[in-house]
C-alpha cells in the first residue's frame, strides 16, 4: 500500500480552512502563518508528485479508491494522467503564491484564508478526480 499522497493534497486544504476558522479573528499572524504552512505543504506534495510522474508509462499514476457508497456505485477514486499532473502543480503553485500576496490582508483575513483553502481543496479534487461523481462534487 502505498502513501495515499493525493487524498492528502486534496482534503489538506479543507482541514487548513476548519483549522484556521477555529482561530480566533483577532489572532492574524497565527492565521497568516497557519494558511503558509498548509499551502507549503500542498505545495510540496504537488512538487513531489509532478516530478515523480513517470511520464513513459501509460495509465494513471498514484491511483488511489476508496469505496464511499458501492451501492450506487460512487467511490474516492483519485489519479494523475499526464494531463493532470501538471495542473495539480500548477494548483499548489497558484495557491502558495495567493497566499504571500495576501500576507498583507487586514481585511477579515480569517474568512478570506479560508476560503481561498475550499477553493483550493475543490480545484485539486477536479484535477485528482476519476469518478465522475466526485468530479461534480469537487466542482
Amino acid at each position: 500500500m502505498q502513501f495515499p499522497i493525493l487524498s492528502v493534497i486534496v482534503f489538506t486544504p479543507m482541514a487548513a480552512a476548519m483549522l484556521i476558522l477555529l482561530i480566533k479573528s483577532e489572532r492574524k499572524n497565527e492565521i497568516r502563518v497557519t494558511a503558509l504552512a498548509a499551502a507549503s505543504l500542498a505545495l510540496l506534495l504537488s512538487l513531489w508528485v509532478y516530478f515523480s510522474y513517470d511520464k513513459a508509462a501509460a495509465g494513471y499514476q498514484f491511483v488511489e479508491k476508496y469505496n464511499w457508497m458501492p451501492m450506487l456505485g460512487i467511490s474516492l477514486h483519485l489519479g494523475v494522467d499526464g494531463m493532470s499532473a501538471p495542473l495539480v502543480l500548477l494548483t499548489g503553485v497558484v495557491m502558495f503564491t495567493g497566499v504571500l500576496i495576501s500576507w498583507g490582508l487586514d481585511d477579515r483575513p480569517r474568512e478570506f484564508f479560508a476560503f481561498l483553502f475550499i477553493l483550493a481543496s475543490g480545484v485539486f479534487g477536479v484535477f485528482a478526480s476519476l469518478d465522475l461523481f466526485m468530479l461534480f462534487f469537487f466542482y
